[in-house]
């Protein structure tokens, strides 16, 4: 019996939306932004990173809260169903950004943990560090609008459900769950201890702490 052969051209191909970017090759700042616009994508891989590597219980909330906001942003475009202004590029309604959603819950928690839970030698770093991520929500919200992925409007209502949801989710966390202890029980149970999950939230300067226990442990090995 003769067998038929699927050749590439007789198959329906189609591209993986969350990697491709479509733009103008000849321009060089949509060249720029089609890498700022993937930023979502490395912060992913820097929560898995660093949950994997810290097992820090503050870390995993984050990244929690985060994928909660982004099933928030698949809802509301469900709900609102308004179209990109560019049909053909990317997948789904274009209401709200979900590349503005992220980048602001992203933003707004990082900058509220930094000014209630971190604290440096000195306090002066926190400024950089908020000028940074600042800029990477404007750069990563610009793109969008630039590569005509979506409308202003869009981009702004996804800033400002990230925001918000940023913001009711560090408060419950953070100070409603934490003052009830949600936290400590989590932090004490055996499969937390299993893991070697931690909750360092409370200690000042950090950094300071863990390098001085590193110092430390190195001075006694070096003695040995």
């Amino acid at each position: 019996m003769p067998t038929t052969r699927i050749t590439m051209s007789t198959r329906s191909l189609i591209s993986l939306s969350l990697t491709n970017v479509e733009f103008d090759s000849s321009d060089p700042i949509a060249y720029t932004f089609a890498y700022i616009t993937l930023s979502p994508l490395a912060i992913v891989v820097a929560y898995a990173t660093t949950i994997i590597a810290r097992r820090e219980l503050t870390s995993i909330n984050m990244f929690v809260g985060q994928l909660a906001c982004e099933f928030l942003n698949a809802l509301l475009k469900k709900l609102l169903k308004e179209k990109r202004p560019i049909d053909k590029l990317g997948d789904g309604y274009g209401m709200p950004s979900s590349h503005a959603q992220f980048i602001a819950y992203f933003t707004t928690f990082s900058i509220l943990y930094l000014y209630t839970r971190i604290t440096f030698s000195q306090n002066l770093w926190k400024f950089p560090i908020t000028l940074s991520l600042i800029i990477l929500l404007i750069s990563v919200s610009y793109s969008r609008i630039y590569l005509n992925y979506h409308t202003t409007k869009q981009v702004l209502v996804g800033n400002i459900f990230g925001m918000s949801f940023a913001l009711i989710w560090f408060i419950l966390t953070e100070y409603i769950l934490r003052s009830f202890g949600v936290f400590k029980l989590i932090v004490e149970s055996s499969l937390a201890k299993f893991f070697y999950l931690r909750d360092c939230s409370y200690i000042p300067n950090i950094i300071k702490v863990e390098y001085m226990n590193w110092d430390s442990l190195s001075s006694k090995q070096k003695k040995i």
